[in-house]
């Protein structure tokens, strides 16, 4: 595998082991706010792989959050995300700049069939189904890669710097911070 892939590989790895896996396994999925604050940072990471090269280069100047966001949620995301994006978007911002929501009606029912539709006013989203609807997403996302579409592209030539640090955690007791890229690994 050359470096190019090994880089795309190991960012798609990252997603799943540090995202999909906590939420699906470590019962994350109990909390409707850890699960969005998780699959939000997912989406803000993917996005850069996603879309154009416009908003992409918008993000390189340290613009276009938004954008990509709301862009990722209208023309990657499946179902009715794109009527939402903006509600979606503003639960972003309120759940990870504040960890608060006040605008949205959460549920995590599995029997909830609310979800993406208006109650009184307010959307309800049901985390579960959001969280399948990523996965769902995100098996897209690998597939087009693997096929090695526009996403592919986009990754190999994005993904130029991102490093991840591996160590052999049977030498620690403790889990520790990585001290991560002077540069974000998105950045040229």
């Amino acid at each position: 595998m050359n470096e190019e892939n090994k880089k795309i590989d190991d960012f798609l790895s990252f997603i799943e082991k540090r995202i999909i896996v906590p939420i699906d396994e470590i019962n994350i999925n109990e909390s409707c706010t850890a699960t969005l604050l998780l699959i939000f940072a997912a989406i803000d990471s993917l996005s850069k792989i996603t879309c154009s090269d416009n908003k992409f280069e918008l993000y390189k100047n340290g613009r276009g959050v938004g954008d990509r966001f709301k862009g990722f949620l209208e023309g990657v995301m499946n179902k009715e995300y794109k009527n939402f994006k903006k509600e979606i978007y503003d639960l972003r911002n309120d759940i990870v700049h504040t960890g608060i929501n006040t605008k949205v009606i959460l549920s995590r029912n599995v029997h909830d069939v609310k979800h993406l539709q208006k109650v009184d006013g307010y959307l309800w989203i049901n985390t579960n189904q959001f969280f399948k609807d990523f996965i769902e997403t995100f098996e897209k996302i690998k597939t087009v890669i693997g096929n090695k579409g526009t996403f592919y592209l986009n990754a190999k030539n994005r993904l130029k710097n991102f490093n991840i640090i591996n160590i052999d955690r049977d030498e620690y007791d403790e889990a520790i911070p990585s001290p991560g890229p002077i540069v974000s690994p998105f950045q040229e």
